[in-house]
Formats: structure tokens, C-alpha cells, sequence
């Protein structure tokens, strides 16, 4: 058991690794600058480097701000890189896309004038800096797409993923489950279990999908439908083949196993990661997007937070879930938050009577 365990940890996470770095290398093929941009980002690399480090020392700047500078700084100064620099086309563009995302990030939070003030080149050298990252002053542009919000989700729902494959955080997931037990006297399990009604998929998707056909029959349009479907498709494409994927047994009921806390412990259990916890983020999202019209921004933001939180928090308590359970099922339910909330969906071709008859 043991052997046949190790053989799918390490089959799965090779094979994981060499899709990421494929889907990788596709991105970046995708989206490398053009034409002569990778000489020109070449040729402007000196003065780069010392921008970066002159806005990463500048303390008037936010301190997040100044953390990607430093960061971006580290990588560029690395004798290695994700994709090396000996590879056809595609061994300069991650640097350059390295250097035009956090240039972006820091034009959004600082202004153009910022950056322009502690560039040391020219003003050619600034204006070719300026073509090639595309910046421009702060509030000309709406803000760009949170894929590093998105990307950042999933690589930590990845590393916790190999954490426990290799046996961390174990022991912290029976002792949460252990005291759960422990300190469950009938009234609060009762209290729980009413209350962890509120993360189930089922009933939430029924709901949102009963609104939205709802608001479509009144304003005669497809268009409220479409985040609930997209929700439903993005959900169920990833969290079901997640689960049987990783097959782990739940604390509640743990089918004899030895060591129902490990990944692969039960083809039969489906613990990880956590249903309830991303059909929670995901479909309250979902319901305050329906509702924009009738809840207040405030109450809006409630509806995302509370119930999910306390989703999370009765799931565990429950001991449906463990404790990473839950953390991968709430960081999987947010990076699917941030994906859905990208589209604009009020914004999407559906034909003239659609669009005429949708707000």
C-alpha cells in the first residue's frame, strides 16, 4: 500500500510539474512582446535594474508595492529562470514579462510620475520603457485583471497539496479533528450542523439558479443566467475531480482505514478539498452579483464573507472535513472567485433583444 501510495504522489506531482511548465511556456509564447521589443528590453536592462531598486527604496511608496520591486529584483538577479535564457524565443520574454507586470502593478499604485522620477535613463530610454511595458498614468486605464491574485490562489492550493503528500500538517489535522470530538456537547453539535447547511452546493445552486431565472423571465434575457451556469461549470470541473483525485478519507467516518488523514488513504472518500468551502465563496459571490440591485455594497460584502467563514468553520468543527480541508477548499473556492469575477458579464454579445432588455 505504501509503495503503490509513493509511486502515485510522485508520478502525479512529475507529471503536474511538467504540465504547469508547458502551460507555461504556451503563456508565454502567447504573450511575448513583438517585433524587436525582447532587443530593446535588452538594451534598456542596466537602467532597469536600477529603477527597480530605486522604487523598492523609496519609502513613501506602500510596503506591498515595494515587496514586488523586491521580489521582481531578486528574480532578475537569479542565474536561473523559470524558462532559461538559452531557449529560442521564448528565454527573455519571462523576464520581460516579469518586468511589464510589476511595472504595470506599480504604475496603478504610484503613478507615472513616480516611475518617471526615479528613472535613471533618458527620456527616449523612458518613452521606449513606456511602449514596452505599456504603462500609463494612473486612472487612464481601469484596472487590469487579478491573474496574480488568481495564480497566487492556486500555487498555494499546489504547495499545500505537496505538504501534506509528504506528510505535513498531519499531525495539526488530528489534533483540530481529536479536539472537535472532544469539546462537542449536543447543543453546539446541533447548532453546527444547522448551520452548515448554508455551504451546501446543492441548495445554493438551486437558489441562485431560481433568482436568476427569476430576474431573466422579468427583464426577458438570458444575461443573469450566465454567471450561474459559468459558476456551476467551474465548480464542478474542478472540486469533484480534485476529490478523486486525492481520494481522503473525512475525520466522521474514516472506512477502517489506518491513516485516513494522509491523501489516497480511501478510494472511496472524496475529503479533498473541501465542497463546502468553495461552493461557499463561489456561489455567495454568485447570489451578490444577483443582488446588486437590491443590497447595498456593505451588505453585499457581508453576503460574501459571513456565511463562507462560517461555512468553514462548522464543516471543520464537524469533522466532515479536516483543517486543510478546508484551507484548500476556501483557497480553490477564491481563485475561482477572482476568475468569475473578470468576466464582464454585463458587457457579453447575446443579440439585440438580449442586450436591449439586459442592466
Amino acid at each position: 500500500m505504501a509503495t503503490v501510495r509513493a509511486w502515485e504522489i510522485g508520478l502525479g506531482l512529475a507529471g503536474g510539474l511538467l504540465l504547469a511548465w508547458l502551460a507555461l511556456g504556451a503563456a508565454l509564447l502567447a504573450v511575448r512582446p513583438r517585433g524587436g521589443a525582447l532587443r530593446e528590453a535588452v538594451r534598456l536592462l542596466p537602467d532597469l535594474l536600477r529603477l527597480v531598486g530605486r522604487l523598492a527604496a523609496d519609502r513613501s511608496l506602500p510596503a506591498g508595492v515595494r515587496v514586488r520591486l523586491a521580489l521582481l529584483g531578486v528574480y532578475l538577479a537569479m542565474p536561473f529562470d523559470l524558462v532559461p535564457d538559452f531557449v529560442p524565443v521564448l528565454g527573455y520574454a519571462d523576464d520581460a514579462i516579469a518586468v511589464a507586470w510589476t511595472l504595470r502593478s506599480v504604475t496603478r499604485r504610484a503613478g507615472l510620475e513616480t516611475v518617471r522620477r526615479h528613472w535613471p535613463g533618458t527620456d527616449d530610454g523612458f518613452a521606449a520603457l513606456a511602449r514596452l511595458c505599456r504603462l500609463e498614468p494612473a486612472g487612464d486605464r481601469p484596472p487590469g485583471p487579478r491573474f496574480g491574485t488568481v495564480g497566487a490562489l492556486l500555487a498555494a492550493v499546489a504547495l499545500l497539496t505537496l505538504a501534506l503528500a509528504n506528510g505535513w500538517f498531519l499531525g495539526l489535522d488530528v489534533a483540530v479533528a481529536h479536539w472537535s470530538q472532544t469539546h462537542r456537547p449536543l447543543w453546539a453539535e446541533w447548532t453546527a450542523r444547522v448551520l452548515n447547511y448554508t455551504g451546501q452546493g446543492t441548495p445554493l445552486t438551486l437558489i441562485a439558479l431560481g433568482l436568476a431565472t427569476l430576474y431573466a423571465w422579468r427583464r426577458h434575457t438570458v444575461r443573469p443566467l450566465l454567471p450561474v451556469v459559468a459558476a456551476f461549470l467551474a465548480t464542478y470541473c474542478t472540486v469533484g475531480p480534485l476529490k478523486l483525485l486525492f481520494h481522503r478519507a473525512p475525520p466522521h467516518n474514516q472506512n477502517g482505514v489506518p491513516h485516513p488523514e494522509r491523501l489516497f488513504s480511501d478510494p472511496h472518500s472524496v475529503s479533498y478539498p473541501s465542497g463546502h468551502a468553495a461552493n461557499a465563496v463561489v456561489w455567495y459571490w454568485v447570489l451578490a452579483l444577483l443582488l446588486t440591485t437590491v443590497l447595498s455594497g456593505r451588505w453585499r460584502l457581508v453576503l460574501r464573507v459571513v456565511p463562507p467563514a462560517v461555512t468553514c468553520v462548522m464543516t471543520t468543527y464537524l469533522g466532515y472535513h479536516w483543517l486543510t480541508d478546508t484551507v484548500a477548499g476556501l483557497l480553490l473556492g477564491l481563485a475561482l472567485d477572482q476568475m468569475l469575477a473578470q468576466v464582464p458579464w454585463d458587457r457579453i454579445p447575446l443579440g439585440r433583444a438580449n442586450h436591449r432588455n439586459s442592466a
